[in-house]
């Protein structure tokens, strides 16, 4: 594969790091098993969202770094667990191909569905799982090809199958890679054999990719009450402060923290994602 495919898809992820997350809408019980939700209706109803934050947070690796000046998800999915080895998932939402995406940069909280309060089990849940449709994100970079040219990265990869990204469904392991600089892109390589995403290796996540999906997997605490009165808002917040992180080399004309690649090579990327999660009960 052209190396400007693999300079960060072979390390592109959503979440890295998890936080002792809580929250609560509700009683502990959970009668029979749960069922799909239905549409929202009357009554109290709880919605999910996402926003990201590049609030500085530490790291403590010799790394180098920056903070993405974009990085979207597509969200397509959302599950709890009792347990891991839970052996009835409760699927909160499934939005199949009308995946939900988020700029994790922005801070802006972005609501990926709402469902009725009452279409949900009681319960306390430890796990969630989310179903991710495609990553995409852009990278500030500099490209020694006879000339030194400080430019960017624009890089998307389908991580499940039947996403649908530019009104066109692609399958699991689709990929588009381009330079540019400014709004001008000079070199664009799509292939269907992109790498699949690693985590890094402090994170508290897991990605499960067995099969057509996958699905990024975290530690959480949330109990669900189905005759809660109010509306609730169940918040993931992603910070992404200098998550990209590379290796800087020696090589003659590479600088320290700058992400250094030519036409065949690139710094070794370390890891991509998420520098700390939270999750957070909200009212509505």
């Amino acid at each position: 594969m052209n190396s400007f495919a693999r300079l960060a898809l072979a390390s592109s992820l959503l979440l890295a790091a998890c936080g002792g997350s809580t929250g609560s809408v509700g009683d502990s019980s959970r009668p029979g098993d749960p069922g799909t939700p239905s549409a929202p209706g009357t009554g109290a109803q709880v919605t999910l969202a996402l926003r990201g934050s590049v609030t500085p947070v530490p790291h403590t690796d010799d790394f180098a770094s920056q903070t993405p000046k974009s990085q979207y998800v597509a969200v397509k999915s959302f599950w709890l667990l009792e347990s891991a080895d839970d052996p009835s998932p409760l699927k909160v939402a499934d939005l199949g191909t009308a995946a939900v995406e988020t700029d994790l940069v922005s801070g802006k909280t972005n609501d990926i569905a709402t469902v009725s309060l009452k279409s949900l089990p009681a319960g306390t849940f430890t796990i969630a799982k989310v179903g991710v449709a495609w990553v995409r994100y852009r990278v500030a970079a500099r490209l020694h090809n006879g000339v030194v040219t400080d430019g960017r990265y624009d890089n998307v990869e389908a991580l499940s199958d039947g996403a649908v990204f530019d009104g066109k469904a692609r399958q699991k392991g689709w990929f588009r890679s381009a330079f540019g600089i400014g709004d001008t892109t000079y070199g664009t390589l799509e292939n269907n054999d992109a790498p699949l995403p690693q985590l890094a290796s402090s994170g508290g996540m897991t990605l499960e990719t067995v099969g057509p999906d996958s699905f990024y997997v975290f530690p959480m605490h949330v109990t669900i009450d189905p005759n809660e009165p109010k509306d609730q808002r169940i918040v993931c917040e992603v910070n992404v402060h200098e998550s990209f992180r590379w290796k800087d080399e020696l090589s003659s004309g590479y600088a320290t923290n700058v992400f250094d690649t030519t036409p065949t090579a690139y710094e070794p990327v370390m890891s991509f994602g998420a520098s700390g999660f939270s999750l957070y009960l909200e009212p509505k």
